[in-house]
């Protein structure tokens, strides 16, 4: 059977990975075998909707039109296709062809240019890279926000498509959200050395600093000079914490709230966690895309903290949860869990990526939730 938020039936586990390689006549695909195989979960429906489903709220039942109102964040679940390590290389490589491009079109007529470009793209081993490029930043996912290129191009995001390559786990979210708060700021300091003209420009300012300074004002009290100050760029992204109750003295439905809020719990809390299944292999945790309607929008982000405080009385009660049989298939089994009469959840999103303006003009500022789908934008 299986559980209220699980599919176990249709849960399957993974054995192996398919590792691309530059071969002698192209890409190939070595397949290395898993261990302990990994569960690859999948949901029993098409939207875990905590706002409209779950007991977090006291009260008689409220209606959907009330329930809309309650600020929420909706999340879809992803995991990685490849390693940043990969996907991170690549994601260079893609930007240096681009670049290789634009030069040649630019200047088209310089024979040095011409003479380098023709150098660079017939070594073997670039090609091999473009081939590896066209393979994994090709789209798998049948809509447009379920492939990268469709994600980030929803948030007004082209220009660092590819630096990071991921799928849809089918795992989507509705969350209740409190304390609602966002801080937003900017950091200008000294410049940084971020261009070849670096030397140059130093060179020649300490060269004035000096004369100005040692020279011209050198018997002369308080001398100062104004520099300007530079735009830093943030190296983290943007951090947003989501606090909702789980009550489980009441029941909203057919349900049982003690399963059901168990399960969710232990569904973030095991997406969440990385997974060994060989040596040196251990698949890291999940990402997700996650945005609260005119407020934040991340099309890549983790969970850093997931806290879960227990309030009330405590006692022990059986849930069920999946596991894996000896045969390496996903079951269900039954479990004894302590249970308190609620808990208090905080889940704290970190964004892989900085935290730009484009999002604000972008699709994925809106987002909304139709016949049990998440939808970003119109």
């Amino acid at each position: 059977m299986s559980t209220l938020l699980i599919n176990t039936e249709d849960s399957t586990t993974r054995t192996g990975v398919d590792i691309a390689a530059p071969g002698v006549d192209g890409v190939s695909t070595i397949q290395l075998k898993d261990e302990d195989a990994q569960p690859l979960l999948k949901p029993a429906n098409n939207v875990i909707d905590v706002v409209n489903n779950f007991s977090w709220y006291s009260g008689p039942k409220a209606s959907p039109v009330a329930l809309d109102k309650q600020p929420c964040a909706f999340l879809i679940e992803r995991e990685q296709r490849l390693s940043s390590l990969i996907s991170g290389a690549l994601y260079y490589l893609n930007a240096s062809k681009k670049a290789l491009k634009q030069a040649g079109d630019v200047l088209n007529g310089n024979d040095t240019v011409q003479s380098l470009l023709g150098t660079m793209t017939e070594n073997p081993l670039f090609q091999k890279a473009s081939d590896l490029i066209d393979k994994f930043t090709s789209s798998t996912g049948t809509g447009i926000t379920e492939s990268d290129s469709g994600l980030l191009e929803n948030h007004n995001l082209n220009s660092i498509q590819g630096i990071y390559l991921t799928e849809p786990t089918g795992f989507q979210y509705r969350l209740p959200m409190y304390n609602i708060s966002q801080s937003v700021g900017s950091t200008w300091g000294d410049r940084q050395k971020d261009s070849v003209l670096t030397g140059l420009i130093d060179g020649a300012t300490e060269i004035v600093e000096n004369f100005s300074t040692g020279y011209l004002n050198i018997s002369q009290p308080g001398v100062y000079i104004e520099k300007p100050k530079y735009f830093q760029t943030g190296q983290t992204g943007e951090s947003q914490t989501i606090t909702f109750p789980l009550i489980n003295t009441i029941q909203r439905g057919t349900q049982n709230p003690i399963q059901q809020n168990y399960e969710l719990l232990w569904l973030l809390t095991f997406q969440n966690k990385s997974y060994k299944t060989s040596f040196s292999r251990t698949p890291p945790p999940k990402l997700y895309t996650i945005s609260v309607p005119g407020q934040f929008s991340m099309p890549y982000a983790y969970i850093s903290n997931m806290s879960v405080e227990f309030l009330g009385t405590i006692r022990r009660s059986t849930v069920t949860v999946p596991s894996l049989n000896k045969s390496g298939n996903v079951v269900t089994t039954d479990i004894s869990v302590p249970v308190p009469d609620a808990y208090n959840v905080s889940l704290t999103f970190e964004s892989l990526i900085g935290d730009y303006g484009n999002t604000m003009m972008s699709p994925a500022f809106n987002t909304n939730i139709s016949n049990g789908t998440v939808s970003f934008g119109s």
